[in-house]
């Protein structure tokens, strides 16, 4: 979930330096793990959560909005929540004595009790504090949707006191996520080390069809559902008042009912698909308007990797070091994306030279060299002076 494909390329990188052991959670229709990263673990322990039965995923989400309370687990935590899951970490960790447990998502801090006196040190990575995007998400809807994201912010909170004193350290991708979550860590050191990307060996076109553009994203996290909602009912029809042959494709799993509504004829929602390159591959132009959430867009870092212009926005380019007209082009409000998206769709030798820029960026600033070598440095101030 969030951004899998590039954990598992840190994990590539991370077992070229370590011994790395590997417990993940599997649900119904996920597939197990890719067989090349399991072939470079020492173990892989897969839990296999199945579903939940008896309940549609409507009427799932709703159980999980009002069970928070009693549970004291906030509802996007328990989409995810499998109690056997800390308990085969305790088993494995007991007979593998492992160094470091590093749990990769906010949403596994539940497992911090389970793990706590089985390794030296124990980090969790949290990929979008929770709390923060709840009070957001608050300020972003009405009625009992308000409500909701209301009172998980109450549970995140809870949350937070109750699991992270278990841990050594905290990890976020951006400064905005360090400032963010410091006042809810109680203390636990909070570092922030940026997430890498694989840099493709060649760039994909970077022409594309100059009359398509492409957004891309997993639609059950709600930034990329309201973003890709954005798109298609306030942006795209700005630009085809310029541009009236635009085509627009929402590609990515699990679209909401609030998006399938929103879209036009011109519109194509893709669902779920075995790989993104052909889609971004066809797009002239890739559109982030993203207004929430927090971490780091994996879609920004692999458009950029690849070679496309780009247009995000402030949010959307957060932890990265880019310029504005350089790398790719920064819009705020929905005529400042148009008006950029239609001047690249006109423009094809400056969409080009964005692309070349935004590659050379990207082949420079985002491999995971870096972002390993700082997870190297954490994990030895922290066992310093451990047994």
């Amino acid at each position: 979930m969030h951004g899998g494909r590039v954990i598992a390329q840190f994990l590539h990188e991370l077992s070229q330096r370590h011994a790395l052991g590997l417990v993940y959670l599997r649900r119904a229709g996920m597939e197990s793990i890719d067989p090349v990263l399991a072939a470079r673990c020492e173990f892989v322990e897969e839990v296999d959560a199945g579903a939940a039965p008896g309940l549609d995923s409507r009427w799932r989400r709703r159980w999980q909005v009002l069970s928070g309370p009693f549970t004291g687990v906030p509802s996007p935590v328990r989409a995810s929540y499998d109690r056997r899951l800390g308990e085969v970490l305790a088993r494995l960790a007991r007979v593998w004595q492992p160094d470091v447990i590093q749990l990769e998502h906010d949403a596994l801090a539940q497992c911090g009790a389970s793990i706590r006196e089985h390794a030296p040190v124990a980090i969790l990575v949290c990929h979008e504090p929770g709390l923060d995007a709840a009070l957001e998400l608050a300020r972003a809807t009405a009625g009992r949707q308000r409500v909701a994201h209301l009172l998980d912010a109450r549970i995140w909170r809870r949350y937070w006191k109750r699991n992270l004193p278990y841990f050594d350290s905290v990890v976020v991708f951006t400064e905005e996520d360090r400032r963010a979550m410091e006042p809810a860590a109680n203390g636990v050191p909070v570092v922030t080390i940026p997430l890498g990307i694989e840099i493709p060996v060649e760039p994909l076109d970077p022409r594309g069809s100059a009359d398509s553009i492409a957004y891309v994203g997993g639609y059950q996290h709600p930034p990329n559902a309201d973003a890709a909602v954005r798109l298609m009912r306030s942006i795209a029809p700005r630009i085809r008042r310029q541009v009236p042959a635009l085509r627009v494709m929402i590609v990515g799993a699990a679209p909401t009912v609030e998006m399938r509504a929103a879209a036009s004829p011109e519109d194509h929602i893709t669902g779920a698909v075995p790989s993104v390159t052909p889609y971004l591959n066809e797009s002239a132009v890739v559109v982030l308007p993203i207004r929430l959430g927090g971490g780091m867009r994996v879609k920004l870092l692999e458009a950029l990797a690849a070679g496309k212009a780009v247009v995000a926005s402030p949010r959307a380019i957060a932890g990265l070091d880019v310029e504005a007209g350089m790398q790719l082009e920064v819009a705020e409000t929905d005529d400042d994306f148009a008006a950029a998206v239609v001047a690249l769709l006109a423009d094809e030798s400056r969409r080009v030279a964005v692309a070349g820029r935004a590659r050379a960026w990207a082949a420079a600033n985002l491999g995971w060299d870096v972002s390993v070598q700082r997870y190297d440095e954490l994990y030895r101030s922290l066992l310093a002076g451990r047994p």
